[in-house]
């Protein structure tokens, strides 16, 4: 992006370093730490600020800069600390700063419909920033700049290999015209012993050429590719944000929430040293922040309840940063009145999210679900922090989307604990790639225990659920094609590859293979916006040819394997295995789409457009199609009149699955004879499969 396009790229890089910094500085003044020789410093970030504001001509943030520069002056030229009363506006203005800074992170909003500040939401999660910068050490710089010098001089190093090529390009050449020169096979007997000792010599130069180049370019290659594996971990690196740079702004966050209350706390952070992947950091850091808000409204009592609770009149909220394998932890825990089931109930039945009779059935854990959902509030009153039901909602949404977990506990009196558990990373990772079904699919390898071979009768089953026994523990088992809801008819290996898997607060559990494919380090790559959201799948991944392999998510396949065969996917049990359509534009979703179903038992076709699926759909042997809507050429719509057209494919069932989700963009489905119509954004794996099944069995159009 260039600066004429961003005018304030490199401003926000500034601002928000020199913001964090004073609001650090003042959190440490009010901890009684840094004292008069902290004011100087705080003078600077400030002064410094106000100039870069004012070049780029963002005048309030300027303005406000300024005045805390004017109020820090007196104290630095006397060299007197900031009263303890006075740290506060300090830091009322400093957050406002960071709020005009966030507004210029923010894309501007369509010319046609403006959200009013009243009516924006909370929190959004873009599916794609446009930009996002992190800090990096010099040091790293400077060692991702020595590794790549090293690469460029190994690579020098091989032009004598392709030298060496050459030249056994020259006596290649040179052979073929002796060989056949006409002494070969007219040549009296001394001609052709001559003829032959000269073939011998020059295939005896070329083979020591070839093996001069062979030696050249295998120890070559493999330093080159040892530099490439260190410069593509060192790149990696640079994407890594301190935890700490968390801890100033839930801080703050914190401190305006309780002062808005009327309540005092105090926040606690460890862990600030653990890194992680930026993408992740951002929306974790968003999440947090309702976290943080949740606890001090609902959690933290008022000084004076308090007291007479026999508890401190500064309420404490601590957040715990903890690295478990692959994955992180971020632990938030309040000392507050905990939480209300009884006014949970209440306001769950009031909202009709649950009957009467109903909510008395839900044990804790159900209830504590119900604070997660959209538009869900206790509070008895709208306030500038609580009572609009955005929140905890907000919270799930973030860790669902980065593939992770959320858990709650609550003591009645003692406070209240929410955690996140999301992955360390979502780029570079070790993968373990694995055969199921035919299929081939990649499980990180951070949350690999063990893998071991099993013969099939160490395997024990009751019913539709089975446990093996690994190290003394007996841990639930699943055939990995069962688990992503393959046939469970399917034959199965006299020896099973099995992989134990620890996914952190998930538990363990155990899948069964057919083949190990081997470790490697791939890029996880999120799935594109035109595939559905999938529950036990984390990414994708691409192989040597280009294809998408699908990356698991460790998490999900236990909780799946947990809940046996009988529970997630429905086992598709088809008296024949259907031949399915796949019809879109996109490689990426053709394949994909076809993982799925090959993993549940069906044949799939491919087309890449209207054209290519109509004229395949005319041979016949299909069970159903499966179409987009949008497509280059005809589209899926106009593929569907196509079909209904055509005597022969009248009877053939059509399944829209399309990202179009108004009710007339279902409506025009209708009209042009689909038999079903997904919304993307609606996509569920069990709900995709139940419809397949059903279309699949009834070979027909529903009426």
């Amino acid at each position: 992006m260039s600066l004429d396009s961003d005018p304030y790229r490199y401003f926000r890089i500034e601002a928000r370093e020199l913001i964090e910094q004073l609001t650090q500085g003042l959190l440490s003044l009010d901890d009684g730490e840094g004292g008069a020789q902290a004011v100087p410093e705080l003078f600077r970030y400030a002064h410094t600020l106000k100039g870069a504001a004012r070049v780029v001509g963002q005048v309030r943030m300027a303005e406000m800069a300024h005045a805390v520069e004017d109020a820090l002056s007196s104290y630095r030229e006397a060299g007197q600390s900031l009263p303890a009363d006075s740290i506060r506006e300090f830091l009322r203005l400093v957050g406002q700063m960071a709020e005009q800074l966030d507004t210029l992170d923010a894309p501007p909003p369509p010319p046609e419909e403006a959200p009013s500040e009243e009516g924006a939401p909370a929190l959004a999660l873009p599916e794609a920033p446009t930009s996002e910068v992190v800090r990096v050490e010099l040091a790293r710089l400077d060692t991702l700049l020595e590794g790549l010098s090293e690469a460029v001089v190994q690579l020098g190093g091989l032009r004598g290999a392709v030298e060496s090529l050459g030249q056994a390009q020259y006596g290649a050449g040179s052979l073929i015209e002796q060989l056949s020169a006409p002494v070969a096979s007219n040549g009296s007997p001394a001609e052709r012993a001559r003829w032959l000792s000269r073939v011998l010599s020059t295939a005896e130069g070329l083979r020591s050429v070839l093996v001069k180049a062979g030696r050249q370019l295998g120890g070559g290659l493999g330093q080159v590719e040892s530099e490439l594996a260190r410069l593509r971990d060192g790149a990696h690196t640079l994407r890594l944000v301190p935890a700490q740079t968390l801890f100033g702004p839930l801080e703050l966050a914190a401190r305006d929430a309780a002062a808005s209350l009327g309540r005092q706390v105090e926040m606690h952070a460890e862990g600030g040293d653990i890194q992680l992947d930026g993408h992740v950091l951002a929306a974790v850091r968003q999440a947090l922040l309702h976290v943080v808000r949740n606890a001090v409204d609902h959690g933290v009592e008022p000084p004076e309840e308090r007291r007479a609770l026999g508890k401190s009149p500064t309420g404490r909220f601590s957040l715990k940063v903890q690295r478990r394998g692959g994955r992180v932890l971020f632990r938030c825990e309040d000392d507050g009145r905990g939480v209300d089931l009884g006014r949970v109930r209440q306001v769950a039945v009031e909202r009709g999210l649950v009957s009467a009779s109903e909510v008395d059935t839900l044990d804790e854990q159900g209830l504590f679900g119900l604070l997660f959902q959209p538009g869900f509030s206790t509070a008895r009153a709208i306030t500038e922090v609580s009572g609009r039901g955005v929140g905890l909602d907000v919270v799930r949404d973030m860790v669902l989307r980065l593939k992770g977990e959320v858990h709650m506990t609550s003591r009645p009196g003692l406070g209240s604990c929410i955690t996140l558990e999301v992955p360390l990373t979502l780029a570079s990772l070790e993968m373990l790639g694995v055969e199921a079904g035919g299929q081939r699919l990649l499980v990180p390898l951070e949350a690999l225990s063990g893998a071991i071979h099993l013969p099939a009768e160490a395997v024990s089953w009751t019913g539709a659920r089975a446990c093996i026994s690994h190290e003394g523990e007996a841990l639930p088992f699943l055939p990995l094609v069962d688990a992503l809801g393959g046939t469970s008819g399917a034959q199965r290996p006299r020896t099973w590859s099995v992989l134990v898997l620890d996914a952190g607060t998930a538990g363990r559990a155990a899948v069964g293979v057919e083949k190990l494919l081997g470790i490697s380090r791939r890029v996880s790559r999120p799935l594109p916006a035109t595939v559905p959201n999938l529950p036990l799948v984390a990414g994708a991944s691409f192989d040597e040819q280009g294809l998408p392999l699908l990356l698991l998510d460790a998490a999900g396949l236990v909780r799946r394997v947990q809940a046996g065969s009988s529970g997630g996917v429905p086992q598709v049990k088809p008296s024949r295995r259907h031949l399915i359509l796949v019809v879109d534009d996109s490689v990426t979703t053709r394949m994909l789409e076809k993982s799925i179903l090959e993993a549940a038992g069906y044949q799939v076709e491919l087309a890449a457009s209207g054209e290519e699926g109509y004229e395949k759909a005319r041979r016949g042997g299909h069970s159903l199609a499966i179409v987009d809507v949008e497509m280059p050429g005809i589209s899926g719509l106009e593929l569907t009149r196509r079909i209904r057209a055509t005597p022969s494919l009248q009877a053939l069932p059509v399944l829209m699955v399309s990202s179009l989700a108004t009710d007339e963009d279902k409506r025009r489905g209708r009209e042009a004879g689909v038999s079903a119509y997904i919304v993307k954004g609606e996509f569920q794996q069990h709900g995709f499969l139940d419809t397949v099944a059903r279309l699949t069995a009834s070979g027909r159009r529903p009426e």
